[in-house]
């Protein structure tokens, strides 16, 4: 069992990956802004963060370089589906270049979120 950060801003969408997470095994802490999600790294260890690129009160690279500041060999998955001012590939090619160790397009497939949890987890499987 891992423990996660999970950072996402569309509450339903956050919901239904804290679900996909726990029903995996892992304990999930959930932030739903940047800002929450840089206390959150801050205050408690965790062993992958999974993140938003596009947050509202500090972005997902904040979130990134926080987190490889404060924990410098924490795993991280950045997503994005893009917005109407950065397109996704965009995102995700500025926070691979800032240290995440995968990038997933939105939408994606229960198990692209599940299969980059297990490679950057391993010993952390059920």
């Amino acid at each position: 069992m891992a423990r996660i950060l999970l950072v996402e801003d569309n509450r339903e969408f956050r919901s239904m990956l804290r679900n996909l997470l726990r029903a995996a095994g892992h304990e999930v802490t959930e932030a739903e802004n940047g800002r929450v999600a840089i206390a959150c790294l801050r205050s408690a260890s965790h062993d992958l963060l999974v993140t938003d690129v596009l947050l509202p009160e500090a972005d997902g690279t904040e979130v990134i370089k926080v987190a490889a500041a404060l924990h410098e060999d924490i795993p991280i998955i950045a997503m994005s589906g893009g917005g109407r001012e950065l397109p996704a590939v965009v995102a995700l090619a500025l926070t691979e270049a800032m240290g995440a160790h995968r990038a997933l397009f939105k939408p994606f497939r229960d198990t692209e979120l599940l299969a980059a949890v297990d490679d950057l987890l391993p010993d952390k499987r059920l």
